[in-house]
């Protein structure tokens, strides 16, 4: 009996981690092991038990030899979407069982039911994702999509979304964020703590703009991050010394440059010596 892995075009550790434990369990259920990874690296190699399973050259391999095939890739589209389809069942054992709990597009249930309306597939296909077009079809098996609804999973995702938002009111750093660009800057040691985060318009002359009128201002800048997605840049400054009228300094930005969508001056965050988060928020109002 042999279990397939596939764990396509990703090298997050959660995923690794995951693709270890189902290769652990099936060992232990007395299953012969056959992976396939075409980006597994040679630290991620170390961790899995190499002399208790072997390692497919190719996807073709891994479907002629499986009786079970597991699921443990991303979905990509383009990439992965319907993986697993018609020419690939064809080169799967008839018995073969599918289970996906990865994405329910990796695998093409049309193509799994033509299957099994031709005889041509007798195995069970198990996810925890319905498909329209196995409802209700006896060798589809659902399973509840429980991975983000356990207490451990809540708890986590409860603590992060605090963490980021925290991050962001005293640092002004971004994670995760749909609309924004991923934008993270370690404090300078040498810095007064006086930081200054600005969104502008992703433009050409935006950034220079920014720090000429801030060297106009006596200004000195310790370091800077400038990151961007589509049309918007934000910006975060650490100077050197805080402003003595920040609002001010905010207000004349603005004036000088009419690129800055707004701006938040954030104060000695790492020291909690002045200032809190929302303090100094200048927004441009109606585009003006």
């Amino acid at each position: 009996m042999w279990l397939t892995l596939t764990r396509l075009l990703t090298n997050r550790v959660s995923r690794f981690s995951l693709c270890r434990s189902v290769v652990n369990a099936a060992l232990g259920l007395g299953m012969n092991v056959i992976g396939y990874d075409p980006v597994l690296s040679l630290e991620a190699a170390w961790r899995l038990p190499g002399d208790k399973m072997s390692r497919a050259d190719d996807l073709d391999e891994l479907f002629a030899l499986a009786d079970y095939i597991t699921i443990h890739v991303p979905y990509i589209k383009g990439v992965t979407h319907h993986l697993i389809d018609a020419k690939a069942l064809a080169k799967c054992k008839p018995g073969v069982n599918l289970l996906n709990f990865a994405r329910g597009e990796i695998i093409d249930g049309s193509a799994v039911r033509a299957g099994y309306d031709a005889g041509k597939l007798t195995g069970k296909y198990v996810s925890d994702f319905s498909d329209p077009d196995l409802m209700g079809h006896p060798r589809h098996i659902v399973l509840p999509h429980l991975g983000a609804s356990t207490e451990e999973a809540e708890e986590n995702s409860a603590a992060m979304a605090a963490e980021t938002m925290m991050d962001f009111l005293e640092t002004g750093t971004i994670r995760n964020s749909v609309n924004f660009p991923t934008t993270i800057l370690p404090p300078h040691k040498n810095s007064s703590g006086a930081r200054l985060c600005i969104v502008n318009k992703n433009e050409s002359g935006a950034l220079g703009e920014i720090t000429t009128f801030l060297g106009t201002q006596n200004c000195n800048i310790l370091q800077q991050i400038n990151t961007s997605r589509d049309s918007v840049a934000y910006t975060v400054i650490d100077l050197e010394t805080c402003p003595e009228d920040p609002g001010a300094l905010q207000d004349s930005l603005a004036a000088a440059c009419p690129m800055v969508i707004s701006s938040r001056f954030i104060g000695s965050v790492f020291n909690d010596e002045l200032g809190q988060p929302g303090t100094y928020f200048w927004v441009r109002e109606n585009g003006n």
